[in-house]
């Protein structure tokens, strides 16, 4: 796969291990593996594309938690993990 692209199009600057997004929960999750960080807003795009109403989306680098996208009432946030 080429980097940061899916079969489904998906640009979020770096290499991806795996999509989910829960439409009852409104909350994504992107995989990405070791050496990889996405790019904050094409990843909020691509999500929020796939589902407007999406308020949270969570990355994790190799497995382990990175960053936590948090939609606030009209702005998003980024959470990193300690």
């Amino acid at each position: 796969m080429k980097k940061g692209l899916t079969e489904n199009g998906w640009d979020v600057m770096c290499n991806i291990s795996k999509i989910v997004i829960d439409i009852d929960s409104r909350i994504g999750e992107l995989y990405l593996p070791p050496m990889n960080a996405p790019d904050m807003r094409s990843t909020i795009n691509c999500f929020t594309s796939a589902d407007p109403e999406c308020h949270t989306i969570y990355t994790f680098v190799g497995g382990v938690p990175d960053v936590t996208y948090v939609k606030t009432s009209s702005e998003w946030e980024a959470k990193y993990a300690q």
